[in-house]
């Protein structure tokens, strides 16, 4: 019988959340803004802005193939971790393994190293996304299979999930303050190349702290309840892929992860382009942001118990969805020209309306999986918690590639300057229905009921 997690672990353990969404936020914000920065940044692109067939570009391309790298990993990732009988922890030696290439590959990324434009510089981001991603995926999948291991009742994770939230919020507000950074040191006579540079390096430090400290918290024999998965690779997959709820469940995800993943790589462009500011006035956009997190975060336990972990998902994503319609609405003008103080209102706005739901998308996903997870294994009697989290990367991963590829044939095509504004535009309405459809998706997922609640509605 496992022993209870302590609240003190349970803290060190969803520290390694907030790490790993430091370099996400590296990979896929601001290395966009690197290699095809607006021309008012100072920043000098690094790729050629040739679009290709399907409208990929070279970025868009170069996630795509490191995001097939990934897709691939998360299954084979999943199984092994499942299976895994190390003295270490059958989770925790994967997290250790993927530690430090996952924290420090982001980093090679912003050092191309051909001229700007040149081909060189895109089979270097391929190179580096691919083997980042893999490492990710050892890190992360592993780490996130802990969570239904960890915490066994519904409620029980949903204050994990929150916990883990409540530390990665502040870490990835941290995260956009880099513009301020970036101008700082730019001020102080650096290039804007080194400035961005010097902050990514900063960032990648406080992500390896934290992503390590949740292989000093957990030891699995102790905490975790489940032990290793005797199926074998083929028919894993198969069980998994077979269950119908859990293929309803990633359908949705798939328009969800699209929708969500073009508005936080979109704000630099959104601050500098059509408000005119800035890449500092990330951190007040970023700010309002937060107030709508922590109203969410506040009503998100009582509106969980009343709705349930299915409906209030789609409430969250029906919400989110009509406030990214919302800033399309934005129009490209200086400070202090005629529609500026619209522009701002309807800004912030938007920005903080979107917050409340946002707090369900770090809480509720991982609550409805621990659901479907913990029905399978009662009914199978295999535990594989990995191999669910796996299958959800191999399918689902692949759209974040997509979400950013998307961002960058909407900028090349359409622009992503001032004068040719109309590509950071158009990311709301189609990111916004891209998330309407999710929302569609969602209500068709019949969820099992909680296994400590079996009279409970879970739907």
């Amino acid at each position: 019988m496992a022993e209870p997690f302590p609240t003190w672990r349970r803290w060190l353990y969803a520290c390694g959340s907030a790490g790993f969404q430091i370099t996400d936020r590296m990979v896929v914000m601001l290395l966009l803004y690197f290699y095809l920065p607006p021309p008012e940044s100072g920043l000098v692109p690094q790729l050629s802005d040739t679009v290709f067939a399907l409208g990929l570009t070279s970025f868009g391309a170069a996630m795509l193939l490191g995001r097939v790298f990934d897709m691939l990993a998360d299954p084979v990732v999943g199984y092994g971790s499942d299976r895994s009988r190390s003295h270490f922890g059958r989770r925790r030696v994967y997290l250790l393994v993927g530690w430090l290439p996952m924290c420090l590959l982001p980093l090679a990324a912003f050092w191309p190293p051909g001229p700007p434009g040149g081909s060189a510089n895109a089979v270097w981001l391929t190179s580096v996304l691919s083997l980042y991603f893999v490492f990710f995926t050892i890190y992360v999948g592993p780490y996130l299979a802990l969570q239904p291991e960890l915490a066994r009742t519904t409620d029980d994770r949903v204050a994990l999930a929150r916990q883990m939230a409540i530390v990665a919020v502040p870490v990835v507000f941290v995260v956009n303050t880099w513009g301020a950074g970036f101008e700082a040191l730019q001020a102080r006579g650096w290039s804007p190349a080194d400035a961005m540079r010097a902050v990514m390096v900063l960032l990648a430090l406080l992500a390896c702290f934290l992503c390590w400290l949740p292989i000093a918290a957990i030891d699995e024999k102790r905490f975790a309840h489940s032990g290793p998965a005797q199926l074998s690779f083929w028919r894993a997959v198969g069980e998994t892929l077979g269950n119908r709820p859990f293929r309803h469940y990633l359908e949705a995800q798939l328009l969800f992860i699209l929708g969500v993943n073009m508005l936080l790589p979109a704000l630099p462009y959104i601050a500098r382009v059509l408000l005119g500011r800035e890449e500092s006035f990330l951190i007040p956009l970023t700010g309002v942001l937060g107030v709508g997190l922590v109203v969410g975060f506040w009503s998100l336990p009582r509106s969980t118990e009343r709705l349930g972990p299915k409906r209030a998902m789609v409430a969250c994503v029906a919400v989110f969805s009509l406030c990214l319609f919302g800033l399309g609405g934005l129009s490209a003008v200086r400070p202090g020209e005629p529609g500026d103080t619209q522009n701002l209102v309807l800004a912030f706005g938007t920005l903080a309306l979107l917050g409340a739901p946002a707090a369900g998308f770090f809480v509720l996903p991982s609550v409805l999986i621990a659901l479907l997870v913990d029905a399978d294994e009662r009914r199978t009697g295999a535990p594989r918690s990995a191999m669910f989290f796996g299958i959800q990367g191999l399918v689902t991963k692949v759209m974040f590639g997509v979400s950013t590829a998307l961002l960058a044939y909407l900028f090349q095509r359409f622009g992503n300057s001032a004068d040719a504004p109309l590509g950071v535009q158009l990311v709301g309405p189609v990111a916004g229905t891209a998330c309407g459809l999710s929302a569609l998706l969602y209500m068709r997922v019949r969820m099992p009921e909680p296994a400590a609640r079996p009279g409970a509605d879970a739907s």
